[in-house]
């Protein structure tokens, strides 16, 4: 999965975002979330998202499901990275402390489907 935001952006332009943001909402989460490349679903119009850091998982799922104007029984799939599905009521601050990258951003891409091997359908 590549993300858009990467590629527009040098690695010392993210970090410098990502210290910015860190500064000023400490209690926060900094995370880009874009459809996977080969998903069906839309592309929602805001990709980047501070959430607090006592979100759990469905709540954020429950988040980008209204931005996708997705209904509960839509399948909706999260990738941390393009690779690693998650799934659960997983904290996020759990999954932002084991998967962020680098430049401080928790990267989470969207999909409709997984399959075996992460492939999105």
């Amino acid at each position: 999965m590549n993300f858009q935001y990467k590629n527009e952006r040098t690695f010392e332009q993210r970090q410098g975002e990502f210290q910015r943001i860190s500064r000023k909402h400490p209690d926060k989460i900094p995370i880009i979330c874009e459809r996977d490349n080969n998903s069906k679903l839309k592309d929602i119009e805001k990709t980047k998202y501070l959430i607090d850091k006592n979100l759990i998982l469905p709540q954020f799922s429950g988040l980008i499901r209204r931005k996708l104007e997705l209904n509960e029984n839509d399948s909706l799939f999260f990738l941390v990275n393009g690779k690693v599905t998650i799934s659960g009521t997983v904290s996020m601050i759990d999954i932002y402390n084991k998967y962020k990258e680098k430049d401080g951003f928790l990267y989470i891409a969207y999909a409709s489907a997984v399959t075996w091997g992460n492939k999105i359908i």
